[in-house]
């Protein structure tokens, strides 16, 4: 759009985007890692558009994010489709998918950002209004049950397909076009990790311990001690490596979840005589000190790691990383050159080697933890980051900019104007004025303005999403904010006004109404005070009313001659004039 100024065109820089992002599932008093990922992500995003974030309940993400938050359950798994049903009806039947779409036509974002292997609720519904559709994978889908079904309903609702790693993206890589596939892996910002308080930390935790700066850890960290994370390969290869190394300690961070495993780990250590050499902490809330006071950190992870923070955060605080090849583990390693410290997945006998040499190396582990920290910066880093986001972003912008373009009012769909309509999928009724879409907010206000169930006209969601949405209508109070723009009232007398523009237009008659197209019966009685407000307009009349008034002034005319008296009116005297004027303006009144 541009404007004259002075002779010279300038460009009026367009508004910035909407993007609506629907948080992944919580996971209690801390944030999962695909929470982690997407709070990054808003923070950079926050900068640049308009966000707003649909969560299902308030909890970490929310009160970090520092955004507006719409708390709105998403259900993440749906039942397997019916043999033979049509693309995504499984999904329209369900109750959930149409308040999403209602959800999307109150706020109208220009993108929909949606995170992890499963939620095809927001997608699909965002697909169905034809709203742009990013969609995050923090993870790997490795049910044999799952991949298909969910790549190809990935394939199908996402324009973009930002994955954290090769391993997160390789179900799509063979389906999806490759304009539409970026890889965003995650990073985290040095006043994140706070790079002043580490030394302090790695003091405090190894005082509590306690083990003295000569003394080597080995840690193992995960929010959650499952089988999957590797703690009996760690445990199995500590107490190996605390037979041949007696002045190295073991440190085991995170939560019990599996008892019974962490026990069966637990019960092999203290079988095996070096059971005061390990220690175990929770590693939330507070990662960075855990971390910090670790000199080698192992990730033997038994699942298609899809990206590990714990790595990326090793590194960044200048530890040494030792890992299974493991997904997406084995790409971070060998991307910062350290694929001589990967083992096989579940080779213990390896991963103790691996941690053996990282040990016996005769290079200085500051220095070797240094260049591991640089290669992580240089591929992880922030600036690294900005630079994928940048990319991924432009695509995004000249998207939306084009679908801007088709929302014009001159490229509107032709709707009739005043009159309500719903989508197909979404409960919400609309009325239609001046080429914005107005909600009813509730039952009651679309009655005491009416309107009737047969009056709503049903048409596809993504052509009523074309309109902007406007204020709601309401009817406490009916005042002229919260009111149609166009329709019939009336006060305490008999009169029916039509009110349009700002003013109200008088009813000769019910005919001149129903001439129009306008049913008397649908006024709506509103407090005299909001009546009396407005400006009063010209008379609306109808043909039969045009020529009563010229039969009764041709009728006034006549008489008055045959009378003597002045063509003017039909009484003889000022008074009489007055009198009359005076009941003319009273019955006039509402």
């Amino acid at each position: 759009m541009e404007q004259k100024s002075g002779g010279l065109r300038a460009k009026r820089s367009p508004a910035p985007l909407r993007i609506m992002l629907f948080a992944p599932n919580g996971g209690g008093r801390g944030l999962t890692g695909a929470e982690k990922y997407m709070l990054t992500l808003i923070r950079e995003l926050k900068e640049q558009a308009e966000c707003l974030l649909v969560t299902g309940e308030p909890g970490a993400l929310a009160a970090e994010a520092g955004l507006p938050v719409i708390v709105h359950p998403v259900p993440s798994c749906l039942p397997p489709a019916e043999q033979g049903e049509a693309p995504d009806a499984d999904i329209r039947r369900e109750p959930a998918f149409g308040l999403l779409v209602n959800l999307l036509h109150m706020h109208q974002p220009d993108l929909v950002l949606v995170c992890g292997p499963h939620p095809v609720l927001p997608a699909t519904a965002a697909k169905t209004l034809g709203i742009p559709v990013l969609w995050l994978l923090t993870e790997t889908v490795t049910d044999p049950a799952w991949t298909p079904q969910t790549g190809h309903r990935i394939e199908r609702s996402a324009d973009w397909i930002a994955g954290v790693s090769e391993a997160s993206l390789a179900p799509l890589r063979t389906r999806a076009a490759e304009s539409k596939v970026f890889l965003l892996p995650p990073t985290r910002r040095r006043e994140d990790l706070n790079p002043d308080l580490p030394p302090v930390h790695r003091h405090e935790l190894r005082s509590a311990l306690p083990a003295d700066e000569k003394q080597r850890i080995v840690g193992f960290a995960s929010p959650r001690l499952k089988p999957e994370v590797g703690l009996a390969s760690f445990t199995a290869m500590a107490v190996q490596v605390a037979a041949a190394h007696p002045d190295v300690l073991f440190l085991i961070a995170g939560s019990v979840c599996d008892e019974s495993h962490y026990r069966s780990c637990r019960r092999l250590i203290d079988e095996s005589g070096y059971g005061s050499r390990f220690h175990h902490v929770e590693l939330e809330p507070h990662r960075e000190q855990v971390l910090a006071a670790m000199d080698l950190i192992v990730v033997p992870s038994l699942s298609a790691e899809s990206f590990s923070m714990t790595a990326l955060d090793g590194w960044l605080l200048g530890k040494n990383v030792i890992a299974y090849r493991s997904g997406g583990l084995e790409e971070m390693l060998t991307a910062t050159g350290s694929s001589g410290l990967l083992a096989p997945q579940g080779d213990v006998a390896a991963l103790t080697d691996c941690v053996l040499k990282c040990l016996e190396d005769g290079v200085h582990p500051g220095a070797r933890a240094e260049a591991r920290r640089r290669a992580a910066e240089a591929v992880y880093g922030e600036e690294a980051y900005r630079e994928r986001l940048a990319i991924l972003m432009t695509s995004v912008r000249k998207r939306i900019l084009e679908l801007r373009r088709g929302r014009k009012p001159g490229s509107l769909p032709v709707l009739r104007s005043n009159a309500v309509y719903k989508g197909k999928w979404s409960p919400a009724v609309f009325l239609l004025e001046q080429g914005m879409k107005r909600p009813f907010a509730s039952a009651e206000a679309f009655r005491f303005y009416r309107y009737r169930g047969e009056d709503i006209r049903v048409v596809p969601d993504a052509v009523l999403h074309r309109f902007p949405t406007g204020r709601a209508l309401r009817h406490d109070p009916p005042s002229p904010p919260n009111r149609p723009s166009v329709m019939l009232a009336k006060g305490r007398g008999r009169i029916v006004y039509l009110l349009i523009g700002g003013r109200k237009l008088p009813a000769v008659s019910q005919a001149a109404l129903r001439h129009r197209g306008l049913d008397p019966s649908r006024a709506v009685r509103l407090p005299s005070a909001e009546l009396r407000a407005l400006p009063l307009g010209e008379a609306l009349q109808g043909p039969a009313d045009r020529k009563r008034r010229t039969k009764r002034k041709r009728r006034r005319y006549v008489g008055a001659r045959q009378a003597g008296r002045s063509v003017r009116g039909t009484h003889p005297n000022p008074a009489g004039r007055r009198r009359l004027n005076r009941r003319k303006r009273a019955r006039a009144r509402p």
